[in-house]
């Protein structure tokens, strides 16, 4: 027997279309889901770094002001408060704006009282080297703790990576070194240092070639691998001036060409020289550093824009493409129908299937009940008791 085909429904077509429509669409959900909460992430990451610089700034000035005021301590004089004072101001407004976001506050304070102790009770000579020396090695740590809470250590582009560590790490510990060993020749000079052994004094400066030396290293590194153009530029002059500034106290010779340091009256000159360019180097670095950083934050944003766009794209045109099928499927059902009433497609379809004639249908295969021949004259021909009254 003859099979109709049926065509699908309007509900069993938009359903096909909306299974394609989310197997479409939920991949790409899935994947800019994900791509969100790593960029979100990667994001949090670079602004935590940039409150970091905010910190390291005002830090790098004041372990400057910390080794100028340590050298006129010892040296017997009374330090100029003055921009100790605006160095502790400067960071108090860095530890008002992110020490709370990146946990230091409990440092800054001890730090802080810490040097209103050592401003109010004068030192000199060796006291004042002790004092002085407390006060640096509690700042250092600070910085340190910084770099921690910021993740500014963690950073994992080496351009980034190498200015931090300029002017995180090895420019401040140049700033301090280079004020003790200036400070440790001046106590030698002077009746209660005498003791003291020309070893110190010769450990300290190669505490300050081997930072400077990395310095140089890591500089030359990051400007390498810098999509920057401007990072180099910057910084050549200031680094130019840093090393012009640190040959005469820590000379690049080898070891067996190097001098003794200079006296004491000829260091200190040169120390307080050496203390300005390299905190110059250090700013500038730090600067460098939040650029790359700012420049960083300003990609992430842009690419999580342009995948947000992507995905609305996409369920817009979803959208339009389940409407407009649904649309399609309508007007080609209701048209047939309002035109003569007729019976759905495939009962029409069935109908007309029924109704055609196939050839083997013309030849009779029997008698059939309906079509069994009346009774009669055949052929006009008349029975045959009619037959037999008119024969006689």
């Amino acid at each position: 027997m003859f099979q109709a085909k049926r065509v699908p429904s309007q509900s069993r077509r938009l359903f096909a279309a909306l299974c394609m429509v989310l197997g479409l669409l939920i991949p790409l959900t899935y994947t800019t889901v994900r791509f969100g909460q790593v960029s979100s992430s990667d994001l949090e990451f670079v602004k935590a770094e940039r409150r970091g610089v905010v910190y390291l700034r005002p830090m790098a000035t004041l372990i400057a002001a910390i080794a100028d005021s340590e050298s006129v301590a010892v040296a017997g004089r009374r330090p100029d408060p003055r921009a100790l004072t605006k160095a502790v101001a400067a960071v108090a407004e860095a530890d008002r704006t992110v020490g709370g976001s990146l946990r230091v506050r409990d440092s800054w304070a001890d730090l802080q009282s810490r040097m209103a102790e050592l401003t109010a009770t004068p030192h000199t000579g060796r006291n004042a080297y002790r004092a002085y020396s407390e006060v640096m090695d509690v700042a250092l740590f600070l910085m340190l703790r910084v770099g921690d809470t910021s993740k500014l250590i963690l950073d994992p582009e080496i351009d980034s990576y190498y200015l931090m560590d300029a002017g995180m790490l090895r420019l401040p510990s140049v700033i301090a070194d280079s004020g003790r060993m200036s400070d440790l020749e001046v106590l030698r000079g002077q009746g209660t240092g005498k003791d003291l052994p020309l070893a110190r004094v010769l450990v300290a400066r190669d505490r300050v070639s081997t930072a400077a030396s990395a310095v140089k290293a890591g500089l030359a590194k990051s400007f390498g691998s810098s999509a920057s153009s401007s990072i180099g530029k910057d910084l050549l002059v200031k680094i130019d001036a840093f090393h012009t500034a640190l040959e005469p106290l820590a000379p690049s010779a080898p070891l067996v060409d190097q001098p003794l340091p200079p006296r004491a009256d000829l260091m200190e000159g040169r120390r307080s020289e050496l203390t300005r360019t390299t905190l110059e180097l250090d700013i500038g670095a730090l600067g460098e550093l939040d650029q790359l950083l700012a420049s960083r934050e300003r990609n992430i944003e842009q690419n999580r824009f342009v995948v947000l766009m992507v995905l609305i794209a996409g369920l817009a045109l979803a959208t339009v493409g389940l409407v407009w099928r649904a649309r399609a499927s309508g007007s080609g059902r209701k048209g047939p129908r309002a035109e003569s009433g007729s019976s759905p497609t495939w009962a029409v379809s069935s109908a007309d299937a029924r109704n055609e004639k196939k050839p083997e249908d013309d030849e009779p295969t029997g008698l059939q009940p309906d079509k069994v021949p009346p009774s009669g004259p055949r052929h006009g021909r008349p029975t045959g008791k009619k037959a037999a009254g008119a024969s006689r």
